[in-house]
């Protein structure tokens, strides 16, 4: 094969196809139909000069360059619509509940862990009160102070915008540390972060009981804590996920049984982020105003419930999701042949 006529013979057709498929890349509405309908003609002419060029030269740039060009144009051609923003809005929501169904039993570990923690830490200091000292750290004395006292103090509306910002900043970094540390950890840095936080409740709370005050402690905590603490739990989920991931990687090795379910750890994080900050202006706003009454909290608590509780269960379900109830498992790894 001549490759300098054979080169001077098609350049024409390669610069033209690349021309198109710069144009593609930056948008692919930058086309007219023909323009569309001209990579189709000179991909499939691109694609006969590299099976040429293959065959007959012996130049490495020369195909490189057309096996790179017919990438391109292959990619163009077989790329996956765009879909409306408002459609993978959806579609990223329905994949968040699939996700919590799919990792329900882990979920619910994570939620018996922190709520069993609290109630254990509620009874060993009803039982034991000489271990005030040990639950109770110095940091969170002025706290539980203010809790005693069954009353918020007034927040300018500035003031409300300040908190918010900081549960928005300081919650949602809570939630990546406490579902991260799990697959640094074997899962137990992110059981020891959902134990520690629902001792703390379970603190807070024996200390506001003698006061009278646990109506008002579980009506002003409620509504913020239906997401804020979903969110946690779901955090803890993802640790758990990334740690049993470790300590049962079947015929896998460690780092592959954690690419497995990194997908869904991924999701399950990521939800419990978006929980925290769904979570942020509730506290900055509301849950703590003075001005609304303690009934008015706990409504608005368990209607949120239900509604969340709602669409964990049904949101985004299709008919494929038929696995046998309890049964999570890690995607088997292939046979070897």
């Amino acid at each position: 094969m001549n490759e300098q006529t054979f080169v001077d013979r098609r350049e024409t057709d390669w610069q033209r196809l690349t021309k198109l498929c710069d144009r593609a890349d930056v948008s692919p509405s930058h086309l007219q139909a023909e323009e569309i309908r001209e990579i189709v003609r000179l991909y499939r002419r691109v694609s006969t000069d590299l099976s040429v060029a293959r065959t007959k030269s012996n130049n490495v740039q020369l195909i490189e360059f057309l096996n790179d060009l017919t990438a391109r144009a292959y990619g163009i051609l077989y790329r996956e619509p765009r879909k409306p923003f408002l459609k993978s809005l959806l579609n990223a929501i329905a994949l968040s509940a699939q996700t919590v169904r799919r990792c329900r039993w882990f979920i619910l570990t994570s939620a018996i862990l922190f709520f069993g923690s609290g109630i254990l830490a509620y009874v060993m200091l009803s039982v034991m009160p000489q271990m005030r000292d040990f639950f109770v750290q110095p940091g969170f004395e002025s706290s539980f102070e203010g809790w005693k006292s069954g009353k918020f103090t007034d927040r300018t509306g500035s003031e409300s915008v300040m908190m918010t910002g900081f549960y928005a900043s300081n919650n949602p970094r809570a939630a990546i540390l406490t579902g991260a540390v799990g697959a640094g950890s074997f899962g137990i840095g992110s059981v020891y972060l959902v134990v520690t936080n629902g001792a703390l409740i379970g603190t807070l709370a024996h200390e506001v009981a003698p006061r009278g005050h646990l109506d008002f402690l579980f009506s002003s905590i409620s509504p913020h804590g239906v997401p804020e603490l979903t969110g946690l739990i779901i955090s803890g989920a993802c640790g758990l996920l990334l740690g049993y991931a470790l300590i049962n990687p079947g015929r896998r090795k460690r780092g592959d049984a954690l690419r497995a379910v990194g997908r869904d750890a991924m999701v399950l994080l990521v939800t419990s982020v978006v929980l925290m900050f769904i979570a942020a202006p509730i506290e900055g706003f509301f849950s703590f105003n003075p001005y609304v009454p303690g009934y008015a909290k706990l409504i608005f608590a368990g209607v949120s419930f239900v509604a969340w509780m709602f669409f964990w269960s049904s949101f985004g379900k299709d008919p494929a999701e038929r696995e046998p109830e309890g049964q999570w498992h890690m995607p088997a790894a292939p046979m070897s042949s």
